[in-house]
This record gives structure tokens, C-alpha cells and sequence, in this order.
């Protein structure tokens, strides 16, 4: 945006507000009273009150220097987050509680939260001091240091200067709340955590000729980091001349971030990652079209529509999820997100308000939706019923069905794409099976976040390479990471009755063997039962060693007899037909490290072609159906 309507905008929003504060739906009295003793509230009000009691029996949590080294001497990120996150649970629980009930001891427990925040050596994670943690940041200076994770491009800031995810979350956090509890909170806590904020991460981000790597990323880190700085801003500098800088700059920001969509608006990070990088876009752009009094609308366009959009595309059935990627497989819905996002786009849906996300889901403790599933949620829609939806995502080349057949609920998807995506694994071709309430064809999704996951062991990890998708492997060759290899859709066609999914595969194999890898997917919706018939063709050059068809689940197999396999928990069951004659069943358990560091079994089911010619075509049939009844 030009430097000069910027300005003016901004002058503008400044008369229209005629001196009242930002964000007055979190402040109004009325609203919390309304809050206070609405049924719709009740449960999520409780749940800060329990957390608020317990919180209030131990002492406020030390950032131990023993915990902060861990990430660099031994790769571990989980001891230290957790204490923390939870010094951020703290701060949200009893800002909350000041806001509901402003009783005194809250808000003094709230000042002393604010008082060790502002006491922390750094805002910024171990994890993303960009290997740093432990050295002397003016002897790499001294030694011309590269730039790395987090750092200013040329020089490594200190680390109490430098900028991440969570000093600039904890910038827009505190910035809020002295500004929502400004009458109540004493001017000395105010003043000094508005002074960390600017010493911190708003001064180092206006260094002159600075910028952070981050400034220019297609995914969250963009929205989220940017936004939360403008949101700081918004809040601690009234003059809209020494704000425009600012603000152009986070705007230059958020367009690489919505750079990363395509017109389609799926974001292959996950759902996670689109609560995460759009919530922050929302935050900051809601604030911003309050201070220029709705002169700049970041929600215009078809793009930030499809984008606001794509949450209820994910939904497999209940609160299960297309776990592509980091994703996860259950996902809450953010009831303020959703429901401001419906205020702006009718389209949007509300998924059923049983799976709103309670007040510790997110284990981060992120303030600003904290805050705003309080103000901005809507009251729940009358269905709570799963119903039929078919979406294909063309640029991300994801197609997600769901059906209802006699009560019962099929949800399939499947991907194309390539390996190179945000937050990537090797999954062209890979596709998921949900019945009932139970996804019996899994993506493991996120696996526990360590510094080699993302480092150049990632793909050494069982939930990241193809070995750990339903995806083929060919004479042992797995498929590679890198944009070039991909998929390419050859059709894409959905009705009421089927959809139909083929994909060329081979591109994402490194072999010189493997001439064509068609997959077809054929999801059958109505007649006696929905079906999933899954189709691979194979052209070699030269008749293969081996091929194996890895299909991926959480629930262990059992054979029921010659070229029948089931998958079966819960309430559901899915039965798997194939050739004996030409493929032999084998099924492998191994240990999975979920995203909370718990293991988990996994198991992979193999179909193995006895004599492998070259052309082979091998036919899988899904039949789901219900415990003691298939759907035969």
C-alpha cells in the first residue's frame, strides 16, 4: 500500500475514533456481563476459573537456564516450552478473570504474571534462536555470522532482541491486555511491559535496512509474527506517522503470507497451521480496519474468502481432520475465529459446538484467541449433524468427500501435489479412509517437534517420508522430497454418486525403471453402502524387483481370510479385498512419537505383487461397514 494513503487512512481512522481504544468489545462491561451468564459461555468461563484455583496454589514458574540449554545439547524442546507456555497460561487466565470479575486478586496475580514475563531473558524460543542458544552473540558478530532462524539478515541481534512466533505473540499480548485492563492494572507493570514490548521486538523491527527472514515466508511464521508486531503498534503508538512505517511493512509482510495460497485458498500446512497463521492475519486486520475507521479492509477479494473458507473443507466427521502434513488428526474449531470470520462471509460453517475448543487446548496458550472466544463467538446452529460435501481443491490438488449412508458416515480424501510443501512430507498419491467416528486409513500428521525434525534427519522419521503414507514403494524406492517431484492430475470429476480421483504418480519416484504410475481413486457414495475402490497401473522398462502397496493405520489388521483384511475400531470397520493370487499381506508395527512426545503404534499393511511384471495393475477394494455387520 502507498506510503501516502496509508498515512492518510490512519489519520482518518484517528478522528473517526475520537480517542476511544481499540478492540471495545473486549473491554465492554456489558459484554462481560452477557458473558458472565450466558449458557453458551458457561462451560468455557468454568473451565479459566478451575485453571484460574489451581494456578493460584504454585508459584509463579522460573525459566531455568538448565531447561533453556536443552534444545541446543540434546535436541529436546518439550521441557522447556511446557514451563514456558504455562507462565503464558498463567497470563491469560488471570487477565481473563480481571476482565469477568475484577476481583483484586486477580488483577494482582495478573501484575505479577506481567512483572516475570518481563523478568524472562528472552521472549524468543531455544528452538529458534537458530542454533545460538549457547554462544556469545558479539563474538559472532565479531566473526560475521551468517544469518539464520529469527535473526536480522547481515547481524545476529541479541537474544532478548530477537523475533519469533513467540516474543512477537508475547509483544501483542501484553500490548493488549495493559490496554484492555489500562484503569485497573498499576502504571509501573504497564510501563514496564510496554517498555520490554518496545525494547524487544519493536524497536529491533524498525531498525533501519533490517529485515527478518520471516518477513518474506509464504506460510504462518509471516502472518502471525507480522501481525502480532502491528498489532503491538496499533496499541503503543498513537501517531500515525510514526505507525506508517510500521504497519506498511507488516502489510508487505502478510501479502507473502497470503502469497502462499493459491486462488483455491487451501493451506497445506494443515488446519492447525490456518487456525494459527490466518487467526493472526484476522487479529491484525480487525484492529487495523478499527484504527483507520474501515479505510483498509484486509478481508476483500475472492482469495481471503476462499482462504476464510477452507477450515470446513477439512472435516472428515465430527472433530476429525484431513491431517495432511503437520496437521492433526482431531482438530477444536476456535469458536471467535469462526465466528467472527461467519459475521464477514455467510458461507462459513460452524462445526457442532461440542467440538469448540475448550480454554487449554491449545497448549501454547495464545492470548488473542483466547480472548476472542469469548467476544466473538456466535451461538451455536441448530445442526449437529454430519452432512454430505464433496470439495476439490484444484491448486493444492486435494479432493475431501464425505457421505451419510443410513446413518452412517464415509469420509475419504486423497492428495496430489508435490514434495516440497510448507511443513512438507513425501505423500503424493496418499489418501485417507474415515467411518464412523474413527479414521481407519491414517496420516500420522505432526510427529513430536525436536531439532532434528526439522533439520536433515526429517525425513528419517516414519511420519514424514512415503514408507509412512499409503503410498506405493518400488523395488524399495521411496519417493523423494523436492518440488519436482509431484503429482499430475489426469481427472477429476464429482457427482452425487461418485467421485473419481486419477493421478500420475511417477514423478515423485526417483526411478529410471518406473516409466507410469496411474492411481485412480473411485469413491462410490450411494447404493447399498459407499465403497472406495482404489486403482494402480504400473509401465516399467524393465520388469521391477519388487512392488508394495503400504496402506497406514492406527488400528491393527486382522486377516480374515485369503484377500480380506480388516481394519476394525469403535464403530467402525472397513474390510480390504484383493487378489491373493497376485498380492501377499504383510503387516509391520512400529513406534510413532505423536506431537505430545507420546508413542503410538503404528502399523503398516503390506500388499506385495508375487511376480511383478512390467505392466502391472493391482485393484484394492474399501468396504466400510460396522462392527459385527460389513458392508457386503
Amino acid at each position: 500500500m502507498d506510503t501516502r494513503v496509508l498515512f492518510e487512512a490512519l489519520e482518518y481512522g484517528a478522528k473517526q475514533l475520537k480517542g476511544q481504544p481499540l478492540f471495545e468489545i473486549g473491554r465492554s462491561g456489558s459484554k462481560w456481563e452477557e458473558i458472565r451468564t450466558s449458557p453458551n459461555h458457561s462451560k468455557l468461563l468454568q473451565e479459566v476459573v478451575e485453571v484460574g484455583e489451581s494456578l493460584r496454589q504454585e508459584p509463579i514458574g522460573v525459566l531455568p537456564f538448565s531447561k533453556y540449554k536443552l534444545f541446543d545439547t540434546t535436541g529436546n524442546r518439550i521441557e522447556f516450552e511446557k514451563a514456558y507456555f504455562k507462565n503464558r497460561l498463567r497470563l491469560n487466565t488471570f487477565a481473563i478473570l480481571s476482565l469477568a470479575y475484577g476481583k483484586p486478586q486477580d488483577i494482582e496475580a495478573l501484575e505479577d504474571i506481567i512483572w516475570a514475563m518481563c523478568d524472562e531473558y528472552t521472549w524468543c524460543l531455544p528452538a529458534h534462536l537458530g542454533g545460538h542458544s549457547l554462544k556469545s552473540i558479539d563474538k559472532l558478530n565479531q566473526a560475521e555470522a551468517p544469518a539464520c532462524d529469527g535473526q536480522l539478515h547481515g547481524k545476529v541481534k541479541p537474544h532478548r532482541q530477537t523475533i519469533d512466533l513467540f516474543a512477537s505473540e508475547t509483544a501483542f499480548t501484553l500490548a493488549e491486555i495493559c490496554s484492555l485492563l489500562e484503569t485497573r492494572l498499576s502504571e509501573v507493570v504497564m510501563s514496564r511491559a510496554r517498555k520490554e514490548i518496545r525494547e524487544r521486538v519493536l524497536e529491533p523491527f524498525c531498525e533501519l535496512g533490517s529485515f527478518l527472514f520471516w518477513e518474506q515466508a509464504t506460510h504462518n511464521w509471516s502472518a502471525v509474527c507480522s501481525g502480532s508486531i502491528g498489532s503491538a503498534a496499533l496499541y503503543l503508538i498513537q501517531d500515525s506517522a510514526g505507525l506508517t512505517p510500521i504497519i506498511g511493512r507488516v502489510l508487505q509482510a502478510m501479502e507473502c503470507y497470503l502469497s502462499g495460497f493459491d486462488a483455491d485458498g487451501a493451506c497445506t500446512e494443515g488446519i492447525g497451521y490456518w487456525n494459527y497463521g490466518f487467526g493472526y492475519y484476522t487479529y491484525f486486520a480487525d484492529l487495523l480496519k478499527q484504527r483507520t475507521g474501515g479505510a483498509v479492509d484486509l478481508f476483500t477479494g475472492e482469495k481471503i474468502k476462499q482462504i476464510a473458507l477452507f477450515q470446513q473443507k477439512c472435516y472428515l466427521n465430527e472433530d476429525w481432520t484431513v491431517s495432511f502434513s503437520d496437521a492433526s488428526l482431531h482438530s477444536s474449531f476456535s469458536p471467535g475465529l469462526t465466528g467472527y470470520l461467519k459475521t464477514i462471509y455467510p458461507e462459513v460453517e460452524m462445526p457442532p459446538a461440542r467440538f469448540a475448543s475448550s480454554y487449554t487446548t491449545d497448549h501454547c496458550a495464545r492470548w488473542p484467541n483466547a480472548v476472542r472466544n469469548f467476544v466473538w463467538s456466535l451461538a451455536p446452529e441448530a445442526s449437529e449433524e454430519a452432512t454430505e460435501a464433496v470439495y476439490y481443491l484444484q491448486d493444492a490438488e486435494w479432493l475431501v468427500s464425505r457421505t451419510v449412508s443410513q446413518g452412517h458416515v464415509v469420509s475419504f480424501a486423497a492428495k496430489g501435489g508435490h514434495n516440497a510443501e510448507p511443513h512438507n512430507h513425501n505423500d503424493v498419491g496418499h489418501f485417507m479412509l474415515h467411518v464412523n467416528g474413527t479414521t481407519l486409513l491414517t496420516d500420522t500428521g505432526a510427529g513430536e517437534y525436536t531439532k532434528s525434525y526439522f533439520g536433515e534427519q526429517r525425513y528419517s522419521y516414519i511420519g514424514n517420508r512415503s514408507k509412512g503414507h499409503s503410498v506405493p514403494i518400488i523395488e524399495g524406492i521411496e519417493q523423494q522430497e523436492g518440488k519436482q517431484f509431484a503429482a499430475q492430475v489426469l481427472d477429476i470429476s464429482t457427482s452425487e454418486n461418485r467421485d473419481v480421483f486419477a493421478l500420475e504418480l511417477a514423478g515423485a519416484y526417483p526411478s529410471s525403471n518406473l516409466q507410469s504410475l496411474i492411481r485412480t481413486f473411485q469413491f462410490d457414495k450411494k447404493g447399498a453402502a459407499p465403497q472406495l475402490e482404489l486403482i494402480d497401473r504400473y509401465r516399467f522398462e524393465q520388469a521391477p524387483d519388487s512392488i508394495v502397496e503400504r496402506f497406514v493405520s492406527f488400528t491393527k489388521p486382522e486377516m480374515v481370510s485369503d484377500g480380506r483384511v480388516r481394519l476394525q475400531q469403535n464403530n467402525a470397520v472397513t474390510d480390504l479385498i484383493f487378489d491373493a493370487s497376485q498380492l501377499q499381506c504383510s503387516v509391520e508395527r512400529v513406534d510413532f512419537m505423536n506431537h505430545s512426545g507420546v508413542r503410538e503404534d503404528l502399523y503398516l499393511l503390506d500388499l506385495t505383487v508375487a511376480k511383478p511384471g512390467t505392466e502391472e495393475t493391482v485393484r484394492v477394494q474399501f468396504l466400510p461397514g460396522t462392527p459385527g455387520a460389513s458392508a457386503l
